[in-house]
This record gives C-alpha cells, structure tokens and sequence, in this order.
C-alpha cells in the first residue's frame, strides 16, 4: 500500500484585510446553498516526491527542501515514503503509481538507472515531467536534474585522504557491490587524486552490500590482508561498516576513514573521532531546487544540463559551524 503524505499551501492573508475576509466569509456561508467553492478557482498543481531507497536523514532534508518549496509555490507536494526494506522495484511502483494519479510532475532520487529509465519511458508518454534528484542522467522524460559532480566529490575526498596522511600511507576503497554510476564516478575521482601521488599505495579494496553487517565483514576482511592506513568508503553504508571494525580493534585514529554522507549515526563517528571527514551534499537545496525546476518545465522552460550543487568537507572542528549546520541540520529551525 502506497502511504502519500500532503503538504498544502495556504495562501498568506494581509493583515488589514483579514477582519473582512471574514466579515465575507460569514455573509457568503449564510447566504449560500451549499456551494462553498469558487467555480473559477483553479485548484492546486500536485508534484510526487518519491523517496529514495535507505537514504535515511539525506532523504528528510530532500523532503523538508521540497516542502518549503512547495508551499512558496502554492502547490500540493504528496511525498510518498518508502519502508526500509524496499528497493528499486518499490520505488518504481511507487512512482508510476503517482503517474497514474495524475501528478503534475514527479520528483525521483533513482535506486537504478533502470528505474529512471522506465519511469520517463512511461512519464514521457503521459506528458509528465520527471525532475531526477542526485542524478545527472537527463534521458527520455526526465526534463530536468540535480545532482553533485561525483567524480569532483571523489577527487575532493582523495584529496582530504591524503591529507590526513601527510602525503604518505597505504589506502584501501571500501566501495558498493551495485553498479552505480555516481559511486564508480567517486571511486574514479579519488584514485585519480591519490595516484599522482608518489607516497600513495592503493591496496586492493573490497564491495559490501547495503546491510551495515555485510560492510563489516567486508572491511574485516580488508584489514586482515594486510596493513592500511586510510580507508575511502564509497557511501554510508560502508563507512559505517569500516567504523564498527576500525573501533573493534581500537585503532580508531590510528586508521584515517574519509566517506561521504550526513546520517547522525556518521555524524556522532566524527565527533567521536572514528570517521575523519565527511564530504557532504546539502539534501535540503537538492529537494527545494527539485520543486522550483519542476516549477519551471511546467510553465515551459527547457533545460539540457543538470544543476550541479557543490559539497562541503565536514570534520569535527568545522560541524558546529552555522554555515555547516543549515546543511547537516535542515530540520532544526
């Protein structure tokens, strides 16, 4: 069963002519029949906003984005959450189902390609734009995207890596065993920064699923074969798994850990001096950009490039800064 959850844009009244409105309003319900819509007013645009699979705090700040939006743009945003079980095939589901209820437009952080490939297929048919979150792949039906430049991320990350290494170290990439496009690009962009320089060694890696566990074992393994002194974790998932094993052989510290991402549980990693660096993307700009493009493809503007949003290196002594809070902390007013 599919869960929609509304947000609904109320329309602001000035202050001077409130004590009228409601002076009309009460002549209006005495004198009527029983109609109490105006025939002529146009009802509100609804936008879809599917969740993203096992995004956890990434995909509230997308949602509270998106909702600010909406209720600046007077729409109706029906967010549709995911359980934590669910993949791809749920999100697709979820998605053309939205389709079928006649969305003005939808708005989809893709689990595959193949998910957003089938979704503009259909969305294209229906004249239903598509407005593709944290993907740059603008293909049939998807009119418009934003996304970070991941091979940029990675490099960035390899960069904060060696850092902490003082330029010298043996390094290991704790990455996903799906093919995703955007975490090969990060992979890509880290090695490309790591194998320039001469004090590098990059040791054979090792893939994890999307279960903490699996990543785990998978960093434990890592480690066994051999001495490493910084570890890349492609995603959040991985970062946890190498955290949980670097502190089960008290070498936090000792063993530099860069990953991307924003949940708490990596967040109290940081503070704890676990995990390093995050390399962080504002999800809270991600959704209320999602909203405005979708916004602007309704009223007819074309685009042929996605928005790219720049990232942030987060470490323990810069995360309490404002700037930084208004992206690891879009809930907190």
């Amino acid at each position: 069963m599919i869960r929609i959850h509304r947000v609904v844009r109320i329309p602001a009244v000035p202050k001077g002519c409130l004590v009228v409105l409601i002076l009309s309003l009460i002549l209006l319900t005495s004198c009527s029949s029983g109609t109490t819509k105006d025939e002529h007013e146009p009802e509100l645009r609804h936008i879809a906003l599917v969740a993203p699979i096992h995004a956890e705090e990434q995909g509230d700040a997308i949602r509270l984005g998106a909702e600010a939006a909406a209720k600046e743009y007077g729409l109706v945003l029906d967010y549709i959450p995911l359980e934590p079980s669910d993949d791809e095939a749920e999100q697709l589901q979820a998605a053309l189902k939205m389709l079928e209820k006649g969305s003005s437009a939808i708005l989809i952080d893709p689990a595959s390609e193949d998910v957003l490939q089938r979704l503009g297929d259909q969305a294209s048919a229906a004249e239903v734009p598509v407005i593709a979150l944290n993907d740059q792949r603008m293909t049939t039906g998807v009119l418009s995207a934003i996304a970070i430049h991941n091979e940029v991320a990675g490099r960035k990350a390899g960069e904060q890596l060696a850092e902490l290494l003082e330029g010298r170290g043996v390094v290991a990439i704790l990455r996903s065993d799906r093919e995703d496009p955007d975490l090969i690009a990060r992979e890509e962009g880290a090695k490309s920064v790591l194998s320039e320089m001469s004090g590098i060694q990059i040791a054979d890696g090792a893939a994890c699923g999307k279960r903490e566990d699996a990543c785990w074992q998978a960093a434990k393994q890592l480690l066994d074969r051999g001495s490493v002194d910084g570890i890349l974790a492609l995603d959040i998932q991985a970062s946890l798994g190498a955290a949980k094993e670097v502190a089960r052989r008290k070498v936090q510290g000792k063993i530099k850990i860069v990953t991307f991402g924003s949940d708490l549980e990596q967040l109290q990693l940081l503070q704890d001096g676990i995990l390093h660096k995050l390399v962080v993307q504002n999800g809270f700009s991600t959704g209320y950009l999602g909203v405005e493009q979708a916004v602007k493809v309704l009223d007819g503007s074309k685009y042929d490039k996605p928005i790219v949003l720049e990232t942030k290196v987060i470490d323990a002594d810069n995360m309490f800064w404002m700037d930084n809070q208004k992206v690891l902390f879009p809930f907190v007013k």
